[in-house]
């Protein structure tokens, strides 16, 4: 399964949602990041493990990890 890691600065333990569709989580993250007042740093994992793609408090949208092909 994929996973989208949140860690929210405010908070000292973070959030794992999961799914069968990348797609899916890059659309909730997305739109989680944009409507939170403070921002999270978040990390979309696939499911081997890698992180495939992230977006910290200060970005608008996904930043493709090098190499995914994503």
């Amino acid at each position: 399964m994929f996973s989208l890691k949140l860690e929210h600065p405010d908070l000292s333990v973070e959030d794992t949602v999961f799914s069968n569709s990348e797609v899916t989580l890059r659309l909730l993250g997305r739109d989680h990041h944009r409507a939170a007042k403070i921002k999270p740093d978040l990390s979309l994992i696939d499911p081997e493990g890698v992180t495939i793609a992230t977006m910290d408090a200060w970005a608008d949208d996904w930043t493709d990890t090098e190499g995914t092909g994503a």
